[in-house]
């Protein structure tokens, strides 16, 4: 009856070394995932923001020269694409 004891708790303790081995490489997907996501967000934040620094650099003669508001367009600005070019 020992022996069948002994071949219980290590059949147990080996389930839960297999579980905790899936459940750090699913962590590690939904950590790079997220990764990927934040670094994506930052390149077209970055991107946004030179192009908006750009078109801003290049009205502010002409907005401090007006007296109507200038408005800069952003149709041309690069879109946020997350899953790909």
């Amino acid at each position: 009856m020992k022996f069948l004891k002994n071949r219980v708790g290590r059949a147990r303790q080996i389930g839960k070394g297999a579980q905790s081995s899936l459940e750090l490489a699913a962590s590690l997907v939904v950590i790079f995932i997220l990764l990927f996501g934040s670094l994506q967000v930052f390149f077209w934040v970055n991107k946004r923001l030179v192009q908006r620094q750009k078109d801003y650099e290049s009205q502010r003669v002409v907005a401090g020269n007006s007296v109507s508001e200038v408005k800069v367009d952003e149709t041309n600005y690069p879109k946020l694409n997350i899953f790909g070019q």
